[in-house]
C-alpha cells in the first residue's frame, strides 16, 4: 500500500486553501486521507465506511436546492445515472446547492455543496462516478461553474 501524503503536505494543503487557493472535490474524493482527522473541516462531508455507501449504480433525480447561488443560477434539477452517496458524514457548516433522495432509504443526500475556509473556496461535489456520468450536461456545467467559484473567478452560466 502506497502512504498518503505526509503532514508536510497536509498543513500545506489547508494553509493553501485558508490563504485563498481553492479547491474541488469529485466524487470518491471524500474518501482521501481517512488517517487525518482534520481532512473532514477541509472537505466540509467525508466517506464515512461504517455507512452504506451508495444506492446501486443507476438513474436518480438531482434536485436543486439554493437556485439563486452563483453556482447554480440557471441550473434545473436533472436525471443522472451515478452512485447516490449516502455515506457522508460532517458537522462544518455548508452551502447544499444540490440533493438527490435515495431509492433505498428514501432519505435526501447532498449532491454538491460549497463552503469558505479561510480566505479560500471549497466545492465538492459527490457526482461524477465514471466518464458517463461526467459527460451528463448538467453535471458537466455543475463542475464547470464550481470550479470557477473555488476559483473566485466570475461564474457564467
Amino acid at each position: 500500500k502506497v502512504p498518503g501524503p505526509g503532514e508536510a503536505a497536509r498543513n500545506n494543503l489547508k494553509r493553501a486553501i485558508e490563504g485563498g487557493t481553492g479547491l474541488v472535490l469529485v466524487h470518491f474524493a471524500c474518501g482521501a486521507w481517512q488517517e487525518w482527522p482534520e481532512f473532514k473541516d477541509l472537505a466540509g462531508r467525508v466517506w464515512d465506511p461504517k455507512l452504506r455507501g451508495h444506492d446501486p449504480h443507476g438513474k436518480f433525480r438531482v434536485e436543486i436546492t439554493m437556485p439563486e447561488h452563483p453556482i447554480m443560477k440557471g441550473i434545473q434539477p436533472f436525471e443522472t445515472v451515478d452512485e447516490l452517496y449516502t455515506c457522508l458524514t460532517g458537522d462544518r457548516p455548508i452551502e447544499v446547492l444540490a440533493t438527490a433522495q435515495s431509492k433505498v432509504d428514501k432519505k435526501i443526500y447532498p449532491m454538491a455543496f460549497c463552503f469558505n475556509f479561510g480566505k479560500g473556496r471549497v466545492f465538492h461535489c459527490v457526482l461524477g462516478h465514471d466518464v458517463q456520468a461526467l459527460e451528463n450536461p448538467p453535471v458537466g456545467e455543475l463542475f464547470r461553474r464550481g470550479t470557477a467559484w473555488a476559483a473566485g473567478q466570475p461564474v457564467k452560466p
